[in-house]
Formats: structure tokens, sequence, C-alpha cells
């Protein structure tokens, strides 16, 4: 049995002495991420709540990640409010209404309440941990803070605008900067208006006991048979980050060599219609099956039906599917920078790092022809995530920088 609770005896509160007596806030749900720490933080006895944006995208409310919402659902239009009757949210979560997505000129005034709302919100707690993009507005809250960064900086350091111009200075007024995404330090590293001291890592959380290996052979049974080789892919289609193009030409070569073989893919984002159309001139689209995006309780079901699972070929670093997928206890392709994993993580993680067309679909035959290969590196996948970041350990990292933040 995995000893995914080998902290659970820590007393805390005495361990971080000075955070006794602290309130803190999460402030937004980046992936996720945000809900993952604060229900662990809660289970150690922290007194911490999580602040939730209802307008924001469906997969970032914690109703994805354990609500009981239909696999039909489309998370860029959940109702945020229906979404909260699907399950009886924990009392520790603050749910306030930034207004994404109502029209600025017409609601100016509502916008504009909304973030001294915001303001008067933070002001209530000691600490305040701020998911994208809160730190644009928790510089003017009077209140010490730290700066989540899943991705955010890769963008805004090169604009001009108004909000890119307060979203740098909210990273460089922030106590620290967690930075959840290792490819990003070669973008930080190289930003002068930011302390380079204060900038630390921490990976996302992922849970043990919720993504693990499951019984899913009924799912399983839609696509292929049992002695068949079912690959699946969750992340986005976006080909100039994530490089699913070059995954779908690995593929067409691999089903040359392997075909009893399918690909489940998840059919969303901007270059949705250009893998389709890929697809189809190569003559794989009878091979390949596509999805709508899932919530996170069905989305464990893709993991554990599956041989392989593949992730991006472009950024160098992974979001929560890799990690997610190695709890289950599958075998991950994905291209990583290894410098900056290493300066993350202290070492390589069991994962065949993949590049070009060739290196992915070279490592799927080595994969999909070797049974006991597969099963070993589903084994130690899921065996370094739980010693990374499993969200004992990542909780743990949090309170760390937020007591070392005051």
């Amino acid at each position: 049995m995995d000893s995914v609770n080998q902290y659970a005896a820590i007393n805390v509160k005495a361990k971080y002495e000075n955070m006794k007596h602290m309130r803190i806030l999460i402030l937004g749900n980046m992936a996720n991420d945000g809900y993952a720490v604060a229900k662990e933080l809660r289970k150690m006895n922290v007194d911490v709540d999580l602040a939730v944006n209802i307008s924001d995208f469906g997969m970032a409310l914690p109703e994805w990640e354990d609500g009981t919402m239909s696999d039909k659902i489309d998370p860029y239009s959940i109702d945020g409010d229906a979404a909260r009757k699907m399950w009886n949210p924990p009392c520790w979560i603050r749910y306030f209404d930034f207004l994404n997505k109502v029209p600025r000129k017409k609601h100016m005034m509502a916008k504009i309440q909304s973030r001294i709302n915001l303001i008067r919100m933070m002001r209530e707690y000691d600490i305040i941990e701020c998911h994208v993009p809160f730190s644009i507005y928790s510089q003017f809250s009077g209140i010490p803070y730290v700066a989540y960064d899943a991705g955010w900086i890769r963008y805004f350091p090169y604009s001009n605008g108004f909000r890119d111009k307060l979203a740098r200075r909210g990273y460089r007024k922030a106590r620290k900067i967690i930075i959840t995404n290792p490819d990003t330090f070669e973008i930080s590293d190289g930003l002068p208006y930011l302390d380079k001291d204060k900038i630390l890592f921490c990976p996302f959380a992922i849970d043990p006991e919720k993504y693990r290996p499951l019984d899913a052979k009924e799912l399983r049974a839609r696509y292929v048979n049992e002695s068949d080789i079912l690959l699946f892919s969750p992340t986005r289609q976006i080909w100039n980050e994530k490089g699913n193009d070059k995954m779908i030409r690995a593929y067409a070569k691999f089903v040359k060599e392997v075909p009893n073989s399918k690909f489940i893919m998840v059919a969303w984002s901007i270059d949705e219609d250009n893998s389709k159309r890929l697809a189809s001139s190569l003559g794989i689209s009878d091979k390949i099956e596509w999805i709508k995006p899932v919530p996170k309780n069905q989305l464990i079901q893709y993991y554990n039906a599956s041989d392989i699972v593949l992730d991006q070929f472009i950024l160098g670093s992974w979001g929560t599917s890799t990690p997610e997928a190695m709890c289950c206890q599958k075998p991950v392709l994905i291209f990583y920078k290894k410098n900056y994993i290493i300066r993350a993580f202290g070492e390589e993680p069991p994962i065949l790092n993949s590049f070009t067309e060739e290196e992915i679909c070279s490592n799927l035959l080595k994969l999909a022809k070797n049974l006991d290969f597969r099963a070993v590196m589903g084994k130690k996948s899921r065996e370094w995530i739980i010693k990374t970041h499993s969200s004992r350990v990542v909780a743990e990292r949090h309170l760390e920088i937020l007591e070392s933040s005051l």
C-alpha cells in the first residue's frame, strides 16, 4: 500500500510556529491546484480559505475536480451557480463573481465594484496566495502576498498593455513567486525586474488516493479488445504549445507497426479542426476516437483504461495531466527540458523523454511491444509522483513558502 500520508502525524502548527494564528487565503484556482492545496492544508488543521471566481473557466471550478458533473458538460459554458448545486462544497470555499463574462463598457461600474469587493476580502486575511490574475489586485491590498504562477509568466512580460504592466508590477511586489512549470525558469531568469531569490519551485498537488490504479475495463471495451493497445491524450489542441501535430504524425508511423491500436484524443481548443484534418490526410481518422473534455472523475477512468498516455511535446515541462496519469500508474510520453527539470526536482522522472516525431514513435513502440517494460514504467511513475507531487508533500511546501513570506 502506498504511504500517501507519510507526514500525517506532523503537528503542522507546531512545526510552522509563525502560522499558528494566521489566516491564509488562496485566491483563485488555476488548474484546480488551489483547491487541491487548500483541501490538504485543511486536513492538516491549517486555517486556510479558498476564494473561487464563479465566472472563471469551468476547469478552474472545484466542481470540475470533485463534483458530480456530467461528462457532456462544456467547460466553456458552465453555469457557476448551477455547478455549486451539484455537490456540497466545503465551508472554507468562498465563491465570488469577478464578472469575466460580461461586457466591460456595459457593466463598468459593476466590474469596478467587484474589484473593490475583492480587495476588501483580501484584507480579512493575514497572507494571500494569488493565482492568475489576482496579483494585479493584491498589490493594492496592503496584505503580504505570494504570486502563484502556472504559466502566465510566458505571456505578460512581452507586452506594454496596462494590464501586463500591472501583472509585472504585481510579481515584482510579491513576497515570493511560486513557479509550477520548471521550463518557465528560462523566462524568469531573464527578467531583470524580478528578484531571483524569491522565485521558488513547487509542483502541482496530486492526491494519490484519488488518482490511482482502478478497474476501467468497461470503458476500455468501448474502444479496443483487451489485447489491443489503447493510447490516450487529454491535451488541448494547440500545436505551437503542445505539439499535437507531431504526436499525430508519430502515431501514423506507429500504427503501421501496431495496427491493433486506437488513440483517444480530446477535441478542444484552437487547433481541433487542424488536428482532425491532419489525421484524415494521414489516413488514420478511423484509428482516432475524439471525445469532449470530461470532469476529473471521468478523466481518471480514461487514464486507467489506456495503456500509454501522451501529453505535450513543445514547452518542456508539464501541467496536471502528466502527474495525474503517472499517479494512475500509467507510462507517459512528454517532452521535458532536462536541465530545468533537474533544477526543480533534483533528478529526472521515469518518463521516456520525447521531442521529435521519431522519438515519440520509437518510445511508443518500446512501451507497446513490451508489457513488462510498460508495467515497470507505470509502477515507477506512481512512486515518483507520490514522492514529488503528492498533496501532503506539496501542501507542506506551500506552507513553508507562506511562512517565509511573513
